[in-house]
């Protein structure tokens, strides 16, 4: 059962939610700013501590969210929408989540933003045109924060403000997007969107794209290369692969993280930057790999660096940090940074595939040679399902040169010791 409230009431119970959010917290905690999309401000007389309070559109809170996190990251940001005003900031909704920001979005169920006392309207559901009926669903919150892949999720009510409260501390601890939906309910049904955090939701997917990989992954299927390890713990490990075009760089990213994400049951992210050209130009792909979840993508500090060409190659291993492994192709590099591993691993490429493409997978060798954070085992079994099926055995040789070719380079460099 729900009980009606006037956005007054709504406001009032924000406010002192808010307030016993800052007393578990302690007298260390800065008061959160609140970002609101509801039609109507508070009112004057609450008697409630001051927030900081920015009012407009859902699109541009969102927005301007995501500034004030880069300007201040230790402020509790909260986010607060009603359920149907949601639709008019999804596009910045899904970019923040996307991103990690460190937000919470309360979203308020229908009742909660009621302007009278009359029955509410049930905009939960998100009415859709009667042809689009038969063809989809209606949205749902858990709908969204499934999409959003939110570091947590969950529910409470207006009628329980220290539970309320509780949840958006644990909320505002946890690193990443969080959503919470805020009702007037008595009594909660839970299933629907409990409080719960993300991994098992996550753990969830990774076994259904398992299934989905056993029914559609062909060949490497009779080959028996799909399997998922158990769980190990791995510290964060980054890898970057720099080079042009044309290279593979790109195939290597998607390669890399599938087989630690689904081959090795770890977190894995993959993040490309690459220019207009769709040959010749600089491309670059990052992959993060731990047992933690990952709130930033970027390999800013790589443990593994690989380059494939001469392009910012000086200016990237000068920054590199210490202990970190660098390979760097000999043929492309004409100055060959100070204790690189030199590996030829276009002209291994082109010598076992004919293509220069390969050069991607012979860097996913070395990387394997270097780090046994994913293996080379895996790395084979995530090859055979990306790359045609008749060059299937080629890509797989030219992965095994790559890791030769690397460890016979780190012998080398023992025995010159």
């Amino acid at each position: 059962m729900s009980i009606p409230l006037t956005l007054s009431e709504t406001w009032e119970a924000l406010l002192d939610v808010s307030s016993r959010v800052v007393a578990l917290h302690g007298d260390e905690c800065q008061q959160p700013i609140l970002l609101s999309s509801l039609p109507v401000l508070p009112g004057h007389k609450l008697e409630q501590p001051q927030f900081s309070l920015i009012h407009g559109p859902p699109g541009r809170n969102i927005a301007i969210a995501i500034g004030l996190r880069a300007a201040l990251p230790d402020t509790p940001l909260l986010l607060i929408m009603n359920a149907d005003g949601i639709t008019l900031g999804t596009n910045h909704l899904i970019h923040a989540a996307r991103r990690n920001i460190d937000m919470t979005l309360l979203l308020l169920h229908s009742e909660v933003t009621e302007t009278t006392v009359q029955e509410p309207l049930d905009r939960i559901q998100w009415e859709t045109l009667g042809f689009q009926q038969d063809i989809e669903n209606k949205a749902k919150p858990l709908d969204w924060a499934i999409a959003f892949q939110a570091a947590l999720v969950g529910r409470g009510s207006l009628l329980d403000r220290d539970g309320l409260a509780e949840l958006i501390n644990d909320s505002i601890e946890t690193p990443g997007f969080s959503l919470v939906e805020v009702t007037a309910g008595t009594d909660l049904e839970l299933g629907v969107l409990s409080r719960t955090e993300w991994p098992e939701y996550f753990t969830a997917y990774r076994q259904w794209a398992t299934s989905f990989m056993d029914l559609a992954g062909g060949v490497a299927k009779e080959k028996g290369l799909i399997r998922v390890k158990p769980f190990r713990s791995v510290p964060r490990c980054e890898v970057r692969v720099m080079g042009l075009g044309g290279q593979g760089v790109k195939l290597a990213g998607m390669v890399l993280s599938e087989a630690a994400g689904l081959l090795e049951g770890l977190w894995a992210t993959h993040k490309e930057e690459y220019g207009s050209a769709t040959r010749g130009g600089p491309s670059m792909v990052d992959v993060v790999i731990s047992s933690d979840r990952i709130t930033y993508p970027g390999a800013d500090n790589p443990d593994i660096l690989i380059i494939l060409s001469q392009d910012k190659a000086d200016s990237y291993a000068a920054k590199l940090k210490q202990g970190a492994h660098l390979v760097v192709d000999p043929d492309q590099v004409k100055s060959v940074p100070h204790r690189a591993i030199p590996v030829p691993i276009n002209r291994l490429a082109r010598e076992l595939t004919g293509r220069s493409i390969a050069a991607g997978v012979v860097s996913l060798g070395c990387a394997a040679a270097l780090s046994d954070v994913v293996s080379l085992d895996s790395i084979r079994q995530s090859v055979a399902r990306k790359v045609p099926l008749k060059t299937i055995e080629k890509n797989i040789a030219a992965l095994d040169a790559g890791y030769t070719a690397t460890c016979k380079a780190l012998e080398g460099e023992s025995d010159g010791k």
